[in-house]
């Protein structure tokens, strides 16, 4: 990643303090990093905060980000942090042990869902995924939506490779179940 001498500025003076530039890198990624927050959280006053709450502690640690990855993806991070750490407190994503939920669908291959043969649209699967659980809902939002791979989401989720795998194969399996009935 390489960055414009323009977006190197505008970094510095944003670390610097600088509330003008703060306040262009926030209109460039506010928008895009509500929706991040919505698609987990499912709440648009909680989507909101917790955005800005990101936001603020990007501003603050700038120094911390290593700027080997983009601004974007630094800030997506911490917004999906935010979120997940929200989705706990409320309790709405409660620990499951690994030995509750090991089944055969390890051995199983992990079938993506084809959305051309099943004439299924993206705004469809996205109101169908709003029925699924939560926890169901925000590994399929950070594996298919935010594109993130098992690794990415065990570190975030704080699960094992096994137990993520199986996550997301039983959230597709619900999904696909879903898309049936509608």
């Amino acid at each position: 990643m390489t960055l414009t001498i323009a977006e190197i500025e505008l970094y510095n003076l944003c670390e610097q303090g600088e509330r003008k530039a703060q306040m262009r890198v926030y209109d460039q990624y506010s928008n895009a990093m509500y929706h991040v927050a919505f698609r987990i959280v499912k709440d648009t006053a909680q989507a909101e905060d917790i955005m800005q709450d990101s936001m603020i502690t990007a501003f603050s640690k700038m120094q911390q980000w290593n700027r080997d990855a983009t601004f974007g993806s630094w800030l997506k991070r911490i917004v999906i942090n935010n979120s997940l750490t929200h989705l706990k407190k409320e309790k709405k994503m409660p620990k499951v042990a690994y030995e509750e939920v090991a089944y055969e669908m390890e051995n199983q291959a992990d079938d993506q869902i084809d959305m051309e043969t099943a004439g299924m649209t993206a705004k469809k699967v996205l109101e169908v995924m709003r029925l699924l659980k939560d926890n169901y809902r925000t590994i399929l939002t950070l594996s298919l939506i935010e594109g993130m791979d098992n690794e990415e989401i065990s570190d975030i989720l704080g699960l094992s490779n096994a137990m993520c795998r199986t996550t997301i194969s039983r959230a597709k399996e619900s999904l696909r179940n879903k898309m049936q009935l509608i």
